[in-house]
C-alpha cells in the first residue's frame, strides 16, 4: 500500500472509464446496500514506518469515487500524501456478512470548515435534524477531503458462498 502514484498519472487518468466492474452501474444489490448503509468505511494505509493503520470514517459514494473527510490535525493527514495507495472496506457486523473492498490512490484537499461531503454523509448517518445540529457544533472545525479513486473493487456476500450450501456435520 505504500506505493505512490505520480500526481501527473493520477490527474491524467480517466477514473470513471477505469472504474472496477463491482462499482459500475447497475450496482449489485449487495454493493448498493453497503454504499447506502450507515456502516463506517475503514480506511487503511501504511504510516511513515511502513506499519499498517486503519481508521473508521463516514463516507460518501459519488458514483465514481469514495469521499471521506477527516479533521485538520489528525494523524492520518501527517501520514497520507496525494497519490498514496490506500484500501477501504465497508462491511457489516451481522451475519450473514457483506463486504466491499476498494483499493486505489487517494487525493487530499484541505478545506476551511466542514467539507460538503461530510455534511451529506452526516445526513445519511444521523438524519437531517441531528446532522444539522452536529455540523453546527463543528462549524469552527477545518477538514480535509480524502478522495479514493478505485482501481480495484471486490464485493462479497456470505449468503451466496458455496460452502454455506454444504451440510454441517454433527461430528
Amino acid at each position: 500500500m505504500s506505493e505512490r502514484i505520480r500526481r501527473s498519472e493520477l490527474a491524467g487518468q480517466n477514473h470513471h472509464a477505469r472504474l472496477p466492474s463491482a462499482l459500475r452501474e447497475p450496482l449489485s444489490r449487495n454493493v448498493q446496500l453497503l454504499l447506502e448503509s450507515r456502516v463506517p468505511a475503514r480506511l487503511a494505509w501504511n504510516d511513515a514506518a511502513g506499519k499498517p493503520r486503519v481508521a473508521p470514517l463516514w463516507f460518501r459514494w459519488t458514483g465514481r469515487t469514495l469521499e471521506l473527510s477527516t479533521f485538520a490535525g489528525s494523524r492520518k493527514l501527517d501520514e497520507l500524501h496525494n497519490g498514496d495507495a490506500v484500501a477501504v472496506t465497508i462491511d457489516t457486523e451481522g451475519f450473514p456478512y457483506r463486504s466491499l473492498r476498494i483499493r486505489g490512490p487517494v487525493t487530499i484537499e484541505h478545506v476551511q470548515g466542514l467539507t460538503s461531503s461530510y455534511r451529506k454523509a452526516a445526513r445519511r448517518y444521523l438524519g437531517h435534524g441531528p446532522a444539522r445540529d452536529w455540523c453546527d457544533r463543528l462549524r469552527e472545525a477545518d477538514q480535509a477531503l480524502l478522495t479514493v479513486h478505485p482501481v480495484e473493487a471486490t464485493a462479497s456476500e456470505m449468503r451466496g458462498a458455496s460452502y454455506l450450501a454444504e451440510p454441517v456435520s454433527a461430528g
